[in-house]
């Protein structure tokens, strides 16, 4: 048996044991044993008793949980087969997938998985609540959980971005997929302690697969519309995303509480592991292919894209996920229902996919700096005239609608960073470059549950907050337009200079 045999074989039995222990645990959740311990049958009684939920799921205790331990063995088995098949094909010897329907395929398996993805993170916001009643946490303590997931997505988003120029994007796509899809079961978790660990084991898969997915876009579009059209590409999946995240808090929480907001992660993972065999298998272009591959960017436009913009998508992170984290359970604060809350929050992510098209036009008119400094100035003047009205700190729609329409700008402001950064990098490092850059994204996120855990209880010191980070944002955004203008004029004088040079010297 060739050594391409037994890889796959690898793959095909560690995909296959990861798929029917995800679907295994998928279905114990909605049929609970009922031989299972007293203790755990306190806590269900426990849970029930606070929960608002008809069909409310309930923890099961790790003994009644053996598919979470094969579901681990299958995953470690795809990692040993993706490492033992080696590198792949470059992308310059790559069979290209072509200008019509193989682009379009590809660019609707990014924007799918592109779009699970964020839901999982902005899941975040809408479990916490019921997390809270059931294990009776304070803020503080709530915000581990997104302390938790954050360090997950930081720990991916370096590991996968090189892991993707490494053995190929397919081959990572299967990885971080999986291990989404394994770690969905984290809903069926007993305790608080085994919620926040699962939750950062889910984090790596989720934070791997952001800088990938927007890697695989960015390479597949190409050409002069490559930044736009991919900008426009991550706001929809952004906007559809938090509507997922959103819809079923709406739909499915009343039913059957927080636990199924984790636990559907397990089909919709699967639907993404079935749509790996499309995805390009291929690495990073050697340097001598590079040139062939695709024109190389100026040094400034590099620098700008590696170097100054982490400042950015450091600040970005910090408001971002500060703010998806607490916005649900402040829009409940003031007394507006919790079907009320979840139906704005939706609309507002309904809003946001026609908003795509005029954020792709804007990318392309004005160019990212503007766009970035742009939506982060429009959020703190927003969110500042709003405080300084008075109405939101006494009329408990008002402050719902200010919060909902500060999640509307910082998640598009959030959507736009990553295919930047993707767009300017250097293509034979794209991968490690974008996974770079979220790093920075998700370390500023880390602090944002934990800034605003202390704010919870009033809107307007958390719309404050928002509106100085969001000022913060449009100062950075400014400051690396201008110093990427200036690197640019330089080199274009020099390059004046030098032919004009040479041209003397031909003369003479």
């Amino acid at each position: 048996m060739s050594r391409a045999t037994g890889t796959t074989l690898v793959l095909a039995l560690g995909t296959a044991t990861v798929l029917i222990s995800a679907a295994v645990a998928f279905t114990h959740s909605f049929t609970m044993d009922p031989s299972m311990p007293m203790d755990s049958m306190h806590t269900m009684t426990s849970t029930a008793k606070h929960s608002t939920a008809s069909r409310p799921l309930q923890g099961m205790p790790l003994s009644e949980m053996p598919e979470m331990f094969t579901a681990a063995l299958g995953l470690l088995l795809v990692v040993i087969g993706a490492a033992l098949r080696g590198r792949p094909e470059t992308a310059a010897d790559a069979p290209s997938p072509g200008r019509g329907r193989g682009r379009v395929l590809i660019g609707v398996i990014g924007t799918a998985a592109l779009t699970i993805d964020i839901s999982k993170t902005s899941t975040l916001g809408f479990v916490i609540p019921g997390m809270r009643t059931e294990y009776g946490l304070t803020p503080q303590e709530a915000s581990l959980l997104a302390v938790a997931g954050l360090t997950g997505t930081a720990i991916g988003a370096v590991l996968f971005g090189a892991l993707s120029d490494r053995i190929g994007r397919r081959g990572s796509y299967l990885i971080a997929t999986l291990g989404f899809t394994a770690t969905s079961m984290c809903g069926s978790m007993p305790d608080f302690q085994g919620n926040l660990v699962m939750c950062g084991l889910m984090g790596i898969a989720v934070g791997g697969l952001a800088p990938l997915l927007i890697t695989l876009l960015t390479e597949t579009v190409g050409g002069t519309v490559r930044g736009s059209v991919v900008v426009a590409l991550s706001v929809v999946a952004t906007a559809v995303g938090y509507l997922v995240a959103a819809g079923s808090a709406l739909w499915l929480e009343p039913i059957f509480g927080w636990r199924v907001l984790w636990l559907i992660g397990a089909p919709t993972g699967a639907v993404l592991v079935a749509l790996a065999p499309f995805v390009p298998h291929f690495a990073a272009a050697p340097a001598a292919a590079r040139v062939q591959q695709e024109p190389r960017q100026p040094r400034s436009a590099r620098a700008f894209g590696v170097g100054l913009q982490r400042a950015f998508a450091t600040l970005i992170g910090l408001l971002t996920f500060g703010l998806t984290t607490w916005v649900p359970s402040l829009a409940r604060v003031g007394g507006v229902p919790v079907r009320t809350a979840n139906l704005m929050l939706t609309v507002a992510a309904v809003a946001m996919v026609p908003c795509a098209v005029l954020l792709m036009l804007g990318y392309r008119r004005f160019g990212p700096t503007f766009m970035a400094s742009g939506l982060a100035t429009v959020t703190a003047v927003l969110l500042l005239a709003l405080t300084a009205s008075g109405a939101v700190a006494t009329v408990s729609w008002v402050a719902a609608g200010a919060l909902v329409a500060a999640l509307f700008s910082v998640n598009s402001m959030s959507a736009i960073f990553l295919p930047i950064a993707a767009d300017l990098a250097d293509p034979g490092r794209r991968g490690r470059t974008t996974g770079t850059v979220s790093l920075f994204n998700r370390l500023g996120g880390l602090c944002g549950p934990l800034l605003l855990a202390g704010l919870v209880s009033s809107t307007s010191d958390v719309l404050t907050a928002v509106s100085a980070l969001a000022l913060l944002c449009a100062g950075a955004a400014w400051y690396l337009g201008r110093r990427h203008r200036q690197h640019t004029l330089a080199e274009a004088r020099a390059a004046a200079n030098g032919s004009l040079t040479e041209a003397r010297a031909a003369n003479s």
